[in-house]
């Protein structure tokens, strides 16, 4: 009967000391499991500020985009607006090269006499004095305008011996203007004129003698033909 008396507070005691370490168990798994909930908690607030800082750089990014953007437009603009300008520029300089002052000008004479029997002669000449721009062709006695432009053009014949000079100025082909020099008396004269033109360029101007008409020259160079650009269209 002692012995069961005495048992039974053991037993009571035992079961308490395992109840006892049973609760010191879940004490220890519990501040293991709040310190790891601490611990991921303060993680995931490190990671919550990290994708808030990485936010932040983003929308920073996107803001300098859009300015970025914004800028490339304005430069694009800014470009077009240029290269209009340089195109412009570029057209005024060749305009202005086109038009850029070249001094044309010859000089021409004849020196043997010139009879035109049934049929109108081109008059042509051995002499050249000046062929400045190479508008006067030696082989035809023909001048063709190297730039478009306003011209002026003079030429003289010495007539005699009862002779009839008739002098006809060419254009294109088309006869423009004449001289004449006739004297009665078997004499000696000069005839002439002259004449301003606009011509374009690749016209063409020459001297005809009028059929059955006659000039005369020799040595001395009395046919003479010139002409010049006075300014350019």
């Amino acid at each position: 009967m002692l012995t069961a008396v005495v048992l039974v507070p053991l037993l009571l005691l035992s079961n308490t000391l395992a109840q006892d370490d049973t609760i010191s168990e879940i004490q220890k798994t519990i501040y293991v499991l709040e310190h790891r909930m601490n611990t991921a908690e303060s993680s995931l607030v490190k990671a919550l500020g990290r994708v808030a800082v990485t936010e932040s750089k983003l929308q920073q990014a996107e803001t300098k985009l859009v300015q970025a953007d914004v800028k490339r437009v304005q430069l694009e603009s800014e470009l077009k607006k240029h290269s209009a300008a340089i195109a412009g520029l570029t057209q005024n300089l060749s305009t202005l090269q086109g038009k850029q002052t070249r001094h044309i000008a010859f000089s021409v004479g004849r020196s043997t006499s010139l009879t035109a029997t049934g049929e109108n002669k081109v008059i042509t000449y051995d002499k050249i004095w000046l062929n400045d721009g190479n508008g006067f062709n030696k082989f035809n006695s023909y001048f063709v305008a190297p730039l478009s432009g306003v011209y002026m053009f003079t030429y003289n014949n010495l007539y005699h011996s009862n002779k009839n000079s008739f002098v006809l100025f060419m254009m294109n082909g088309k006869h423009v203007q004449s001289s004449q020099g006739y004297d009665a008396n078997g004499g000696w004269g000069m005839s002439g004129n002259e004449i301003q033109l606009r011509l374009q360029k690749g016209d063409s101007v020459w001297l005809e003698l009028g059929k059955n008409h006659y000039i005369y020259s020799n040595v001395y160079l009395y046919s003479s033909f010139t002409g010049q650009l006075i300014y350019q269209n």
